[in-house]
């Protein structure tokens, strides 16, 4: 069996914070797609934003943070569906070497309340009226908060605004202090048998998996020449969601962002940004598969989509074993078969995901 942990690198290994990759890339490919965003969740356009708007952008977000006293070692929570701002928000803290506090947006007052203290917050950034309410009902027991800015409220151009005198120079000097085992992250587990309690994750603890699954399995985001693309839906207040905004920056894949995870909008979503790779949770790819499954038995083809999903197993695990110098790939009758049902099923299924 292949070690895929051997497998060559695919990126350049971390030798400072993850801030850096922003800027790596920018200066390298400055015109590279790197995120993409809508400007009302209902609209089916999406812009993209390159290698080097990221990068001024996260500049000018730091550039706030330095004005508004974030200094290295500070921790700043973002309680916030998964958006555009995250990211920009995400990369700019690391830049000036503060740490990122996840906080679920659902959490309770008393969830809030513990997380901010326990972390000894300076700021938290919070998505929505909502969120200033639950945060500002705790304010009186958190005496190091300071900040509390709302991005629904424009808070990431008020950072900008803020920030304008300080030169580019003073992020430069922050970001390359920063060592690839200072905190990048304190994530708290979920609290089910008490109080949650923090996990300090260096920066060099969320790139290694990252690089290993690049080096892997890259090869799989999308087809020989061209860039993946990858919706990201999952909380970025969960690991999961952090390794995959990761995975996106480090390997220059293109990552648009996905809040609302309702089966309408997700939908929606899939089929305009039309990602090439679609990673989830296993209870939200059952959830995709038996909605397929139900729509198939309704029309009367309950049969032709379950022996088309046991031969799109079947030739998969024939194309993997050859892939890894372990048997032929897929027979002739098996290579029939997936021909027929990608006329017959494959594509639909696809054209419901973006087709690519």
């Amino acid at each position: 069996m292949r070690d895929l942990a051997l497998a060559p690198p695919a990126v350049a290994p971390l030798t400072g914070g993850l801030a850096d990759s922003v800027f790596e890339t920018a200066d390298r490919e400055p015109a590279r797609p790197m995120l993409a965003r809508r400007a009302d969740p209902a609209s089916t356009t999406w812009e993209e934003v390159t290698a080097i708007e990221l990068r001024d952008q996260v500049v000018d977000v730091a550039k706030g943070l330095i004005a508004s006293g974030i200094a290295p070692g500070h921790r700043v929570a973002i309680m916030a569906r998964t958006r555009f701002e995250w990211t920009v928000l995400c990369y700019a803290l690391w830049a000036v070497g503060a740490e990122v506090v996840p906080v679920y947006p659902t959490s309770s007052r008393d969830q809030v309340q513990w997380i901010l203290r326990d972390a000894g917050c300076v700021a938290v950034v919070v998505e929505d009226e909502q969120g200033v309410m639950t945060v500002g009902s705790v304010c009186a027991s958190l005496p190091l908060l300071r900040h509390v800015w709302q991005l629904d409220a424009g808070a990431l151009e008020e950072l900008r605004d803020r920030g304008e005198f300080i030169p580019i120079a003073t992020v430069d000097s922050m970001r390359r202090i920063v060592l690839p085992d200072s905190t990048a992250v304190i994530a708290y587990t979920s609290g089910t048998s008490g109080h949650a309690m923090g996990c300090a994750l260096s920066h060099r603890n969320l790139a290694n998996p990252c690089d290993t699954l690049l080096a892997g399995w890259g090869h799989t985001a999308a087809a020989r020449g061209e860039q993946g693309s990858v919706l990201a839906f999952l909380p970025f207040s969960h690991v999961y969601g952090l390794m995959i905004q990761g995975l996106c920056v480090r390997g220059g894949l293109l990552m648009g962002h996905q809040g609302d995870l309702s089966g309408e909008a997700l939908s929606s979503a899939l089929r305009t940004f039309r990602p090439t790779y679609l990673y989830a949770v296993p209870s939200v790819l059952e959830k995709i598969y038996k909605n397929f499954l139900r729509t198939a038995q309704q029309g009367g083809h309950g049969g032709l989509f379950e022996r088309a999903a046991e031969a799109a197993r079947d030739f998969a695990g024939a194309l993997e074993r050859q892939r890894l110098g372990r048997g032929r790939g897929p027979g002739f009758d098996l290579r029939l078969q997936h021909a027929l049902y990608e006329r017959t099923v494959y594509r639909r299924l696809r054209a419901a995901l973006g087709g690519r």
